[in-house]
């Protein structure tokens, strides 16, 4: 596959002690050779190399060089690597001389969809690269790390071998027909194999949405019961306002927070009652949809004031997947036997419970083991498409539909299966991924 010359400083902007230029494409060492004071024909790859690069009789810097020979690089084209000063006018004017030689600027990501498009790695290996880039927590980094090396890839692959295995026992029927019959029995045990392994993956596969993503946690309730005041205190700093003018808090405020290494994303929402005003109404809603969405939800009761709060919350209780009643306010009244626990989110009091608490409730997302891990919501959501398919692949078998449809039915999951390892390619799909990466990268 070939590509067009491209270049990049892969560090970050800055001044700094070292820097990184990334080039990728064809005939990169012929390009950029006129700019060093050596010899091209003496160069090895893969070994490193002191030398001067200049422009004319002016010198730009001394640096290092590495030449890497396709198909051994990053990106599996011939690759060339400078580590310069990392001086910004230094970077500025090497950077400027490559782009006179024909290099143009690579796009966010563009040498890891390189990668990816010359098979150097699946496409879940590269998302997992961002994500070690911008892990936040040590579990975040072990969930990327995971994937990195290969453990979902590989997951995924024993599954298409049993669908091809499927496969093959069903197209040999539609090949021969009237003198080979596909044994339904064997076809539809293997695919209850599958069915077993894909519904593991599902059920199991966020854990790494929440540990990289972080778990998204909801603070939730009535105005005025101190929702703002316990997200300052979660955060040790005045992040949203506090006043005692109810309704103050008219769309989400959303903060990363870590706890013991493990990473939440805490959302403060508006206060939730019946209001006449159309701007908190749609703080209000926004409220309702965050509440359904999260991970868990930290319901805050008034302990000065308890009875409409606990009504509240026995509204709610059914559409939430976890939560902590938490009475506040404890500088002011006593707990309540009806929460779970009291705090004051005024003065602190009992905070690092409710620090334990959450960790308790979530421990079942926490843990990055728990069978092979998606992070990325695609990945989850191609893994649900799949098991659909699976699934209507299995009614369609159990009802004696013909087995050209139940070909065409196991075609469409392993093409699923194979978008979301990155067989099955498609450049608006590559995009859409690799545009929130570094430059450099």
């Amino acid at each position: 596959m070939i590509f067009d010359p491209i270049c990049a400083v892969a560090t970050p902007r800055g001044f700094s002690a070292l820097a990184v230029i990334r080039c990728s494409g064809m005939n990169v060492l012929e390009r950029v050779m006129p700019f060093l004071k050596l010899n091209k024909n003496k160069i090895e790859p893969w070994r490193l190399y002191l030398t001067e690069f200049t422009v004319g009789d002016e010198l730009i810097d001394e640096l290092t060089v590495v030449f890497y020979k396709a198909p051994r690089s990053y990106t599996g084209e011939d690759m060339v690597e400078f580590i310069s000063h990392g001086s910004p006018m230094v970077l500025k004017l090497i950077i400027e001389t490559l782009f006179k030689a024909g290099f143009r600027e690579a796009m966010p990501g563009e040498f890891t969809k390189r990668a990816v498009m010359n098979g150097k790695m699946d496409l879940l290996k590269a998302e997992s690269i961002e994500v070690l880039i911008n892990a936040k927590t040590r579990k975040a980094h072990e969930a990327a790390s995971f994937i990195y090396q290969g453990k979902l890839g590989h997951s995924i692959e024993a599954i298409r071998q049993l669908l091809i295995k499927a496969m093959a026992e069903v197209e040999v029927e539609l090949n021969y027909p009237g003198e080979v019959e596909a044994s339904t029995e064997a076809v539809y045990s293997l695919l209850m194999e599958v069915k077993r392994l894909l519904e593991e993956l599902v059920a199991h596969g966020e854990n790494g949405i929440a540990l990289t993503e972080g778990i998204r946690t909801v603070i939730a309730g009535r105005p005025n019961v101190g929702k703002s005041t316990l997200l300052n205190a979660l955060l040790r700093k005045d992040r949203a306002i506090v006043t005692d003018i109810p309704g103050t808090t008219r769309d989400t405020i959303e903060e990363a927070l870590s706890i013991d290494g493990t990473y939440f994303r805490i959302i403060d929402t508006a206060g939730i009652r019946k209001s006449d005003n159309p701007i908190e109404k749609l703080g209000i809603n926004r409220s309702k949809q965050e509440i359904e969405q999260a991970d868990l939800v930290i319901f805050m009761v008034d302990l000065t004031d308890p009875e409409q709060d606990l009504k509240l919350f026995e509204s709610i209780k059914p559409r939430l997947k976890r939560y902590v009643l938490l009475g506040n306010k404890l500088d002011l009244a006593k707990c309540h036997e009806a929460v779970e626990l009291c705090i004051s989110a005024n003065s602190g009091e009992s905070l690092r419970d409710l620090e334990k608490k959450m960790l308790e409730k979530t421990a079942d997302l926490s843990n990055p083991y728990e069978g092979e891990l998606f992070i990325t919501e695609r990945q989850k959501a191609l893994s649900n498409r799949a098991l659909d398919y699976l699934n209507e692949t299995l009614e369609a078998l159990a009802g004696g539909v013909t087995m050209d449809i139940i070909s065409s039915l196991l075609h469409q999951t392993i093409k699923i299966l194979d978008e979301l390892t990155g067989k099955h390619l498609q450049e608006d799909l590559l995009d859409t991924i690799f545009k929130n990466f570094c430059v450099g990268k």
